[in-house]
């Protein structure tokens, strides 16, 4: 950017200048005339003695003549030497407001101007630098778009990714046919259930499922019917647990619900509700609606250990899978409640 403070400046000396060549003719003019006149009034005693006052009078008319010549030079030439200094100052001017412009963002402006070969070529840099400054501009704001651009793309490509590793977590821990819980999912849930609750001494209940003669509604209707019974059953368990309660598929027709901080009384009345609810429930197919039924076997961690240990695990598991075939053997659709079954 050109230092446009000394603008001013520069101007007001080129003014300066051609005012002062301008005036030096009519100003030497006043000085002879000025001479000529002052040293003819101060002769003039000296004359008259000798005798040649006409003389004196001539030469004093002359000397005053050559006084107001040069005074009214200098009154003509002073409007010639503005003209000729506002040809000259015009153009910076212009220029110093095209700063101005540019400084305040209008960029790519620029000037035709006729004047001296400073003048004109200190224009034509001027107009390069305008549209430089105007193509840097543009340039810049398309790389600002592309960058918004890709910005939008990556958070869309993030949402996506996001999308896609939820979706994959989900699929690692779910039965992808009942979209419940897959029993590498509920071990380990069982784990950190089991850890707090020895902790704490806090009570976990879990409870093992069995749907009633699963088998002859595969041999009787055909697989994609008992399918859809596995589906609607977790639908069915879904919606009597609590939502502390982690609903899993352990393997065929077999489910688990644990219930963390949940007493051997209180898994009773929900494993009760499950039976309940299952045995009324009319399951639609494509051959009718079915009737079933399930058995249940409950177990309860007391809390009473002072330390969690891997064998708690297969302690309870083999403990509640125990009371579900005790309640398939009585007879099927029926809780196995025994106190036996508190670890």
């Amino acid at each position: 950017m050109f230092e446009w403070f000394w603008y001013g400046k520069i101007r007001n000396l080129i003014l300066a200048g051609f005012l002062v060549l301008a005036m030096v003719p009519s100003l030497v003019a006043v000085a002879v005339g000025y001479r000529f006149a002052v040293q003819g009034f101060a002769r003039l005693p000296v004359e008259i003695l000798w005798g040649h006052y006409e003389t004196v009078n001539i030469t004093r008319a002359s000397a005053i003549s050559g006084f107001v010549a040069a005074v009214l030079v200098i009154a003509a030439s002073l409007p010639l030497a503005v003209i000729i200094a506002r040809k000259l100052t015009h153009p910076l001017e212009l220029l110093s407001e095209g700063a101005d412009r540019i400084a305040r963002g209008d960029y790519g402006i620029t000037f035709n101007l006729r004047s001296n070969l400073e003048i004109e070529a200190l224009a034509e840099n001027f107009n390069k630098m305008s549209l430089k400054l105007k193509e840097e501009r543009e340039n810049l704001f398309r790389q600002v778009a592309l960058l918004e651009e890709q910005k939008r793309e990556i958070s869309v490509q993030k949402e996506e990714l996001a999308r896609v590793n939820s979706r994959l977590e989900l699929l690692s821990i779910t039965d992808p046919l009942t979209g419940a819980y897959n029993r590498r999912y509920i071990i380990s849930q069982l784990e950190q259930e089991l850890a707090v609750a020895a902790r704490h001494g806090l009570p976990l209940s879990l409870i093992m499922i069995d749907i009633d003669h699963f088998k002859k509604v595969n041999d009787t209707h055909g697989h994609q019917v008992g399918d859809e019974v596995l589906k609607d059953v977790v639908k069915v368990l879904s919606g009597c647990i609590r939502t502390a309660d982690v609903l899993g598929r352990y393997g065929g027709e077999e489910f688990v619900v644990i219930a963390p901080f949940t007493g051997f009384q209180e898994a009773l009345v929900l494993a009760e509700r499950l039976r309940d609810t299952v045995s009324r429930w009319p399951f639609e197919t494509t051959y009718g609606f079915l009737k079933l039924t399930i058995s249940l076997g409950v177990t309860t961690f007391n809390g009473k250990e002072e330390h969690y240990h891997n064998s708690l695990i297969d302690r309870l598991l083999a403990r509640a899978d125990e009371e579900m075939y005790k309640a398939k053997a009585q007879g099927r659709n029926l809780v196995s409640p025994s106190f036996l079954g508190t670890v």
